[in-house]
């Protein structure tokens, strides 16, 4: 099944966030959360610290990748969104803008997880470099030793109200559709 999504140059259409993937993924963080949290408090000294940074883990994944998704969700914003110029994804950390003209191809696959879509563009280095916050930069130049491709390249399907096939099928009928303009 192919889309067609023909856009005049000032409007932007795309796809929002679903609801009940968000909230699944913040109540699960807050049950991860618990039990680690009773497993430091009966732990033995030794392995407390492990229990620590798994409650800093578990933090970070609630607020970055749960309730700021949440907050996009209830202020109406997409999830990912196109336009004449490229695509905005807005399930990554930080909301990116990738035109058009730099995106290659789309990948999908057994990558990092399921449901995953990446966009492979000509100059990946670039991805690596946007400005974020301090935290945010902290945590990515960690995530680089564990990783080859920008995590700002990924797309995150299962936050999104469409299933990856059709996405797929979204995304290259778009970047078909652009390169013919």
């Amino acid at each position: 099944m192919m889309y067609n999504v023909n856009l005049s140059p000032n409007e932007q259409t795309g796809i929002g966030f679903q609801h009940g993937k968000i909230v699944t993924r913040i109540i699960l963080g807050f049950a991860f959360l618990a039990f680690v949290s009773f497993c430091l408090f009966q732990s033995d000294n030794s392995i407390k610290p492990i229990f620590l940074f798994l409650i800093l883990v578990s933090l970070h994944i609630i607020v970055i990748h749960g309730l700021r998704h949440l907050i996009q969700h209830n202020n109406a914003k997409l999830g990912l969104a196109f336009d004449k110029k490229g695509i905005t994804n807005n399930t990554a950390d930080t909301s990116v803008f990738i035109p058009w003209t730099e995106i290659e191809d789309f990948q999908t696959g057994f990558y990092r997880a399921n449901q995953q879509i990446f966009v492979k563009v000509s100059n990946p280095d670039k991805y690596h470099q946007l400005r974020r916050s301090a935290y945010l930069t902290f945590i990515n130049r960690i995530g680089k030793f564990f990783r080859s491709k920008p995590d700002l390249l990924w797309i995150d399907v299962n936050l999104l109200d469409i299933n990856e096939k059709h996405l797929l099928n979204l995304l290259h009928s778009k970047l078909e559709e652009s390169r013919a303009d």
